[in-house]
């Protein structure tokens, strides 16, 4: 197993990041799908050449639906698009795929990396992004789909016991604070609590993300984003929230 390449199984890619090409929430792409899935189906199409159905855990440690698409997968549905957003998704896909043909295609001594160096290569991701442990989970679980390895071995995460987490704007609200989420996170950033980070974007350039510091996870976790897991979003402590608005504000 430690000399298993990277990328052996069949070319796909989730409807996760699907759904961020195609702008799209990720449950009316699901919804999307399961329609076009049926149409195959009328037609006595195997729909697994083009979407398989899988699941993923969320940053909240719940199992969730999605797919696996594939490459003709993906020209269905930029078949259902039009105009623009069809061309702008169809360079996309066909660029993801190529760059993983591309991967393939290089030599041998570059593209056999060991799992256990797989492996360390998410810890250190996760320890930068200061990810909680349900996050930890959803990337390991996800890898090991990659080799087709059963993960109901895996734990179910349960974040801090009884401790609820919400969104901070949920918070904001529901505590009655007359201050926007925006100048809130600015406050934070400031005060040494959440800091700015970046990743790569699809369309091109880089995105900014918003992650807490060691100081900031006092009073919640980084979870990651179940849209893309190249980030992460932070979660607050519900019971907590009050102290941390007092410390800030």
């Amino acid at each position: 197993m430690d000399n298993m390449p990277l990328l052996e199984k069949e070319h796909t890619i989730t409807s996760l990041e699907v759904a961020e090409m195609v702008e799209k929430q990720h449950n009316e792409l699901l919804k999307d799908i399961r329609r076009y899935v049926e149409h195959l189906g009328e037609g006595k199409i195997p729909h697994a050449e083009f979407f398989k159905e899988n699941t993923y855990i969320d940053s909240q440690g719940k199992e969730r639906p999605c797919f696996d698409i594939s490459r003709k997968g993906c020209e269905y549905i930029a078949n259902k698009l039009t105009g623009v957003k069809g061309a702008v998704f169809t360079a996309k896909f066909i660029n993801r795929f190529h760059n993983m043909e591309d991967y393939i295609k290089q030599d041998n001594s570059r593209l056999f990396v060991s799992f256990k160096e797989q492996v360390q290569s998410l810890e250190t991701v996760s320890e930068i992004l200061r990810m909680n442990e349900a996050s930890k989970l959803l990337m390991l679980e996800n890898f090991y789909k990659q080799y087709n390895i059963p993960t109901g071995f895996l734990p179910k995460y349960e974040h801090n016991g009884s401790r609820q987490m919400k969104a901070l704007s949920a918070l904001l609200k529901e505590n009655g604070c007359e201050v926007s989420a925006v100048r809130f996170n600015q406050k934070l950033i400031e005060r040494g609590y959440l800091e700015e980070k970046e990743r790569s974007s699809s369309k091109s350039g880089t995105k900014k993300f918003k992650a807490l510091t060691e100081k900031g996870l006092k009073y919640g976790e980084n979870a990651v984003n179940p849209h893309n897991q190249k980030e992460v979003q932070p979660l607050y402590y519900e019971d907590t929230f009050r102290q941390l608005y007092s410390e800030v504000v």
